[in-house]
């Protein structure tokens, strides 16, 4: 299909006149020749003109390429309606100040020395007769067909709708990722400037979940374009991090074919790519999903024999990490659907579980207190570290929030269901142990790291967010309280300083910086 130039020059006619950028109007079809010819409507157009709505018909004839003697028979009728009227200055303002009336007393300076006559009379007779009045009635009707013969009407917005359409087809195509900033004059999708890190501290928006709905899990695309919530019925859904909207501009999800697990979502995982979703189940299942179209691509019937708690991609999308209730890590190949590796080691639940930088160790927390340092290769248990056993002894508090450091790959963080937080080094030694006052914290029940890897993220037993600075151990306390009870998860945002947070209550606050 061929586009015409003509056409586009519409187009932005339109889109100026929508915007009353006049001027620059005018001067477009003046240089260009081609007119808009347009009006808002049809048959309001016609009505103004039936009623004598003059003001109306001259501000859409003015924006329109309509012949001279179709307009000089315009404002005849218009100068002799004012005439009638009594209203004389209007009348000779219209009659010697306007271009169709100085085309009359150039070529017919007969009829134009009339008006002036007429105008010019000292009397009227302010007593209409019936017939003066069908008269002036039937020339109005006829003005009417002359001028809707020479304009017609578009839909509003043709411009901006066009090249609505042609992004969320690029979106649909997967050309373009949905919610991710895009330059329409260079044509390319605008790169999010990476703030610098700070502790979210405001509400942004709130995710809110149907009665006798819950989240279980949540996790952001690589991208940060969408937000994924499991729920306690089963079903996995992208949201939109900013608004706080289901991601409907996804197909699947605005036909209602949701992705969904047979029982509560407990764990879930993007891929470094954003294609893939893997989520994990009560029940110990897990499935893997296309992110742009919701079919499932593999299914793990018997990823574990209790519920699933944490889940990872290796970085080359082959494999997928998982923990669970049942002690237990395990290894998954994508591409055989079976289980490549078993882990284990640990006397209770796993409670997180992340690949090292390098892929070469795991890393493991649990509900027995430790945490474990695994060769990926051999499957062997390589360093095992009790943060606070010199505190507690034997009785030492559950690990969980595993967390890698962006820029630091030789270390990582760890929580413990204490006042503490630990960063640890790939070889088992605790590099730093940060403790908070008991004021804010009994205990610690999940952490991120911010984008940077400049902050830790951690929630109290008491809703308050901590903002824990990895380099120097000072620990500021957000003034604002979540308003979850007993939050379960929090999710940092890969670029923005945004963090979502989830618990039993039904809803996913989402605060920015």
């Amino acid at each position: 299909m061929n586009i015409e130039s003509a056409d586009v020059i519409r187009l932005i006619e339109q889109f100026l006149k929508e915007h009353n950028l006049h001027s620059t109007l005018e001067a477009l079809q003046t240089e260009t020749g081609i007119s808009l010819n347009t009006v808002d409507n049809t048959v309001s157009f016609k009505d103004d003109i039936v009623k004598g709505n003059w003001d109306a018909v001259l501000a859409s004839v003015e924006q329109a390429h309509v012949p001279q003697a179709k307009r000089i028979d315009l404002y005849e009728q218009i100068i002799t309606e004012l005439a009638d009227l009594h209203d004389i200055s209007p009348a000779r303002a219209l009659l010697r100040q306007t271009e169709p009336m100085e085309l009359m007393r150039s070529a017919q300076p007969d009829r134009y020395l009339r008006l002036e006559q007429l105008l010019s009379r000292t009397s009227f007779d302010s007593a209409r007769s019936p017939q003066h009045t069908a008269r002036n009635e039937s020339r109005r009707l006829k003005i009417a067909e002359q001028l809707l013969a020479e304009v017609c009407t578009a839909p509003a917005s043709r411009l901006l709708t066009l090249l609505g359409h042609s992004i969320k087809w690029q979106q649909l195509q997967g050309i373009l990722s949905p919610n991710v900033p895009y330059d329409l004059f260079f044509g390319r999708a605008q790169m999010i400037a990476p703030a610098e890190d700070k502790a979210p501290c405001k509400l942004l928006t709130t995710i809110k979940f149907p009665k006798k709905q819950c989240p279980n899990s949540l996790a952001f695309s690589p991208d940060g374009a969408y937000l994924a919530t499991g729920s306690a019925d089963g079903f996995i859904e992208l949201w939109n991090p900013t608004t706080g909207k289901i991601a409907d501009e996804l197909k699947y999800q605005a036909d209602g074919a949701l992705m969904m697990m047979e029982d509560a979502v407990t764990a879930l995982a993007f891929s470094d790519n954003g294609e893939m979703i893997c989520s994990g189940a009560k029940d110990g299942k897990l499935k893997v999903w296309r992110s742009k179209t919701g079919s499932c691509a593999k299914r793990f019937p018997a990823a574990h024999s209790q519920g699933v708690t944490c889940l990872a991609f290796s970085r080359d999308h082959s494999q997928i990490l998982s923990g669970g209730h049942d002690n237990v890590l395990r290894i998954h190949g994508l591409k055989s659907a079976k289980m490549l590796k078993e882990l284990r080691g640990h006397s209770a639940s796993v409670t997180s579980a992340i690949f090292s930088e390098d892929m070469a160790n795991i890393i493991s927390t649990s509900d027995d207190g430790s945490v474990r340092i695994w060769d990926t290769s051999t499957s062997d248990c390589i360093h095992t570290v009790v943060p606070d056993s010199e505190k507690h002894g034997l009785s030492a508090p559950a690990t969980h929030s595993a967390l890698a450091i962006p820029g630091s790959p030789s270390e990582f963080v760890v929580c413990t269901k204490s006042p503490s937080i630990y960063i640890l080094a790939m070889d088992g030694s605790v590099r730093k142990s940060i403790t908070v006052d008991k004021k804010s914290c009994n205990e610690f029940l999940t952490a991120a790291v911010t984008p940077h890897g400049k902050h830790i993220l951690a929630v109290s037993d008491m809703s308050i967010l901590h903002c824990i600075d990895i380099t120097s151990g000072n620990v500021d306390i957000v003034s604002n309280k979540i308003p979850n009870n007993d939050v379960i998860g929090i999710a940092c945002h890969p670029v923005l300083n945004i963090a979502a947070f989830f618990s039993n209550d039904r809803r996913v606050p989402i605060w920015t910086a």
